[in-house]
């Protein structure tokens, strides 16, 4: 039965789920969540530390869909 994750990502619960449009809307979903979360509302995280995550993930999202 299909679940959301702690990130809201959806888990089918299978192990062979890793097809590259679900990586790419996982990551794609992922990346609109972290730019929506107020980050000021979390305690130990600077906006500035959120941001360089954020431009993380949009590099990681990148680089899967390039090797996909």
């Amino acid at each position: 039965m299909p679940m959301k994750t702690s990130a809201g990502l959806h888990d089918s619960g299978t192990t062979d789920v890793s097809t590259p449009e679900i990586v790419e809307a996982d990551f794609a979903e992922l990346i609109e969540q972290h730019e929506n979360t107020d980050w000021s509302d979390v305690p130990g995280i600077s906006a500035a530390e959120a941001g360089a995550w954020t431009s993380h993930l949009i590099e990681t999202q990148k680089t899967l869909q390039e090797g996909l």
